[in-house]
């Protein structure tokens, strides 16, 4: 059966959890996914909820109201109205599978757990150290909605902590995945990082958990040290404004450059000497750090469970304690003054990354799709 079921695209429906308006790491995730799969011929249809209009054929299927959850801001769908919405799609779109991810979150993937009626695959991507402030207190209501669940999937170990610790059962682990071409190609030097300084580069959004007013008051010592050495901060968030006030009582060299496209995101890596991910926890994977690999930068991380776990195997990186200014400044300053490091943290990096590719993570969602499929036309055959 799996070796028919290749021969013909799958019409797959993916079920985004948070508001597909907004950028963000598990929106990123989706939209690769999509575009990975469509590459091996399947037919993929992307929707949730969202705060704005939609390209690329996605749908939007409710409105959004705006969370702070685990420290992040975060738009999630509310209107009840989606269930008929749901309901109508898969009416008219009969998708062989579908794919959500943190089915968990309300109200979107809820619906559309509750009136699948194909085989179900759903990723959890959420990691918190001391488990997840939703999944305890509301097991027994969730519970059901697992119990729907085909095939469970956490892109990383320290994510199928977090889920196992309340709902038990077997996961397998499927990591995100990142165009490793596009990073790996050397690419133009941005305004942004003229020639004569040395860059430490975070990439990002800025807010409380990622850590970087930390790496701002390392950069103190950095640059005490090495004048020349400069920060760059790309991304945006709730947290810029008072970040550039730090920046500016340390009176160190930064350059916020704000959210950078897509498409101009290599360039700021291969211009950087050091990428930096200072972040302080609750971190399940750390996308940036393939990027980095991928431009063959050396990292320096904090010693959490979600880039522990990732760089360990890699190493490509110099890791600190969480909430360590010093200890930043200290690896930091290593590896400005050790080129050769630098290249050989980069080049093992550089080939690490070649498994975190979105066209063989692809692959092993399409075997996965069809191994579920296989189930339930055995199943159906009994």
């Amino acid at each position: 059966m799996t070796g028919d079921r290749a021969v013909r695209p799958l019409r797959i429906g993916v079920c985004a959890p948070y508001d597909l308006g907004r950028d963000g790491g598990v929106n990123s995730h989706i939209r690769a996914q999509a575009q990975a799969l469509r590459r091996l011929g399947h037919h993929v249809s992307v929707f949730g909820a969202s705060s704005a209009p939609l390209g690329d054929g996605e749908l939007a299927l409710s409105r959004c109201v705006s969370l702070v959850i685990g420290g992040t801001e975060t738009g999630i769908g509310v209107d009840p109205r989606s269930w008929w919405r749901v309901a109508a799609l898969f009416r008219t779109a009969r998708f062989d599978v579908l794919h959500l991810h943190e089915p968990l979150m309300p109200l979107v993937p809820w619906f559309a757990l509750r009136q699948a009626t194909v085989p179900v695959v759903a990723t959890f991507h959420t990691h918190r150290e001391r488990g997840h402030r939703w999944y305890g207190p509301y097991q027994r209501l969730l519970a059901p909605l697992m119990r729907r669940i085909r095939c469970r999937l956490a892109v990383s170990e320290a994510a199928r902590r977090t889920v196992a610790r309340d709902f038990p059962g077997c996961y397998e682990i499927v990591p995100n995945g990142i165009d490793v071409d596009r990073f790996r190609q050397p690419a133009a030097r941005p305004a942004a990082m003229p020639a004569g300084s040395r860059y430490v580069l975070f990439v990002g959004r800025l807010e409380p958990r990622k850590g970087v007013d930390r790496l701002i008051r390392a950069m103190t010592i950095v640059q005490a040290h090495a004048p020349d050495a400069r920060l760059v901060i790309v991304g945006d968030g709730p947290e810029r404004a008072p970040l550039e006030a730090t920046a500016r009582a340390a009176d160190i060299g930064v350059t916020f450059a704000g959210r950078v496209p897509d498409d101009a995101l290599p360039a700021y890596y291969h211009a950087a000497d050091i990428v930096c991910s200072p972040a302080l926890g609750d971190e399940s994977f750390g996308i940036v750090l393939l990027e980095a690999m991928a431009a063959e930068r050396p990292i320096v991380a904090t010693r959490i469970d979600g880039y522990a776990e990732l760089l360990a195997r890699a190493g490509s990186a110099r890791l600190v304690d969480v909430d360590d200014a010093a200890a930043l400044a200290r690896e930091i300053a290593t590896l400005l003054d050790a080129p050769a490091l630098r290249r050989s943290l980069g080049a093992r990096g550089g080939v690490f990354v070649g498994d975190y590719a979105w066209d063989a993570i692809a692959r092993r969602l399409e075997s996965i799709y069809l191994t579920a499929l296989d189930r339930t036309y055995d199943h159906q055959s009994q």
